[in-house]
């Protein structure tokens, strides 16, 4: 798809119609297309090091459609300093670390003063149903071995992340990740996404 093309798209279709070519259709996206068969490859680095389903992984943004989807990009293309984000959806890993989380940092004092601001983006983000596990900065030296559940997943999640990196043929800077509990939860974040780059397309064209 052409940035016009999408353009023409967003113009006839509701933002709810919008997320089945922003989130959920399945097709190898942009950054996999010059090999497509290395989507399947890259899914399954995730698939077997985090013990989730190729249904559950998605990637969104430019490296979906080779063109920028935030609000006053225009829609710029896919750069090699460009982020391929990523998206897995699976409310038993969500759990999983949500949980470790809350055994190392449990928001009573004196872990509610200490981890404050810490604590406020968790619940940000937890909140509207999703975590970013390479986020997590617990210092083991202060929670002790509570800590260590949470500090274990993160890292799982970085070595599922960085063996699946080797396998987009596009060259890219780097890939970010977000772990949400359900699909519900997925598509209200980007139904407001969808929202804001509307109204920014909108003011382009004035």
């Amino acid at each position: 798809m052409t940035p016009d093309e999408f353009r023409d798209l967003i113009e006839h279709r509701t933002d709810q119609q919008m997320l089945d070519p922003c989130l959920l259709e399945d097709d190898a996206p942009y950054v996999f297309a010059p090999i497509p068969e290395t989507w399947d490859s890259f899914r399954d680095a995730l698939v077997d090091n985090l013990s989730v389903s190729r249904a559950d992984i998605r990637i969104v943004g430019s490296g979906r459609f080779g063109f920028s989807l935030k609000p006053g990009y225009r829609l710029r293309t896919f750069r090699v300093e460009s982020d391929i984000d990523v998206v897995i959806v699976n409310p038993d890993l969500f759990d999983q670390l949500w949980i470790a989380l809350l055994g190392a940092a449990y928001p009573r004092p004196p872990i509610r003063e200490r981890f404050a601001g810490w604590l406020a983006e968790r619940r940000n983000e937890l909140y509207t149903g999703w975590l970013t596990p390479r986020d997590i900065n617990l210092d083991i030296r202060i929670l002790g071995e509570r800590a260590r559940p949470a500090l274990n997943f993160k890292t799982q999640w970085f070595n599922a992340i960085k063996l699946a990196s080797r396998y987009p043929p596009r060259r890219h800077a780097d890939i970010t990740s977000r772990l949400y509990h359900s699909w519900q939860h997925a598509e209200l974040y980007h139904l407001y996404s969808i929202t804001k780059l509307r109204k920014s397309l909108a003011k382009e064209r004035v």
